[in-house]
């Protein structure tokens, strides 16, 4: 199978098991203690391969530290948006302006290029994801909650070029993405006890279920995506990965009954297009 071909499946699955995860992260009583309890759980799969796999040099731990904490300030600003709006308004915003943002950090620090036809392609996936945010009926858009979500995709996009560059150093997806998860779960477990006192353990065990089934799709999705930039360029796989939005309103549609509409329908297949443009190009 081609390389960029296998990439493109890699990062298909990403991004359907990060539409999973979001929909767990949805149905959850308190996010902040959900994120930190999923992130937690992941560290018993991680520590026996932290031990076994050679020690990272120092040319991937600045990679490691920069993307641990551009990843806790994508919680934060995740947590924020979601407290203040509906996910079906802010979660397509904070994905689809993503995608953009990483093939511009990915021009200017990584010294990749796009064809015409791939900017067009990225351009048309990522405005039609942002356009999933756009009200089904009279209102508008949240000011604050569409804020949280902007910076929450330029976070994306930040650790997106970050994680790119050093897994790439790193040679190998599943040495970096074990010490991510160690240093994620370090980071926002401390902010979770810092948080939340001496309701943390309370908390934590309601939210033990969700954040045990949520932690199988955390751990696919990030790993996933890491092997996908480890061996195609990141602004086609970035945007390649904000398919979660759809996947992400099925799932919300079957699951939580809420209706995808003729409008999303269409946008879907928009995205499609753009997504294949990219892929061309």
């Amino acid at each position: 199978m081609d390389v960029t071909a296998l990439a493109a499946l890699a990062m298909i699955g990403s991004a359907m098991a990060h539409s999973v995860m979001t929909l767990f992260t949805k149905q959850a009583k308190d996010t902040l203690v959900f994120r930190a309890v999923t992130i937690v759980l992941c560290v018993p799969v991680c520590l026996p391969l932290a031990i076994i796999l050679p020690f990272p040099g120092w040319e991937v731990w600045r990679f490691l530290l920069l993307g641990a904490a551009i990843i806790w300030a994508f919680n934060m600003f995740l947590i924020a948006a979601f407290q203040r709006g509906e996910m079906n308004l802010v979660y397509p915003v904070m994905r689809g302006a993503a995608p953009a943002m990483a093939g511009l950090f990915a021009f200017f620090f990584l010294d990749e290029t796009l064809s015409l036809i791939a900017i067009i392609g990225l351009a048309t996936a990522s405005g039609a994801i942002v356009a999933f945010a756009w009200p089904e009926k009279n209102g508008v858009p949240k000011a604050a909650a569409l804020g949280f979500a902007l910076s929450a995709a330029v976070m994306t996009a930040g650790y997106t070029v970050v994680d790119a560059s050093g897994v790439r150093a790193a040679g190998d997806p599943i040495l970096y993405a074990v010490w991510f998860f160690l240093l994620s779960a370090v980071t926002m477990s401390l902010t979770a006890i810092a948080r939340r006192g001496r309701r943390i353990v309370t908390a934590a065990l309601q939210e033990l279920p969700g954040s045990a089934k949520s932690m199988i799709f955390n751990l696919a999705t990030y790993t996933l995506a890491l092997y996908a930039y480890s061996i195609a360029p990141v602004a086609p796989m970035a945007a390649l990965r904000e398919t979660s939005i759809v996947f992400g309103a099925v799932l919300a549609a079957l699951v939580l009954k809420e209706p995808f509409g003729l409008r999303r329908g269409v946008l879907a297949l928009i995205l499609a297009g753009g997504l294949a443009l990219l892929q061309l190009g």
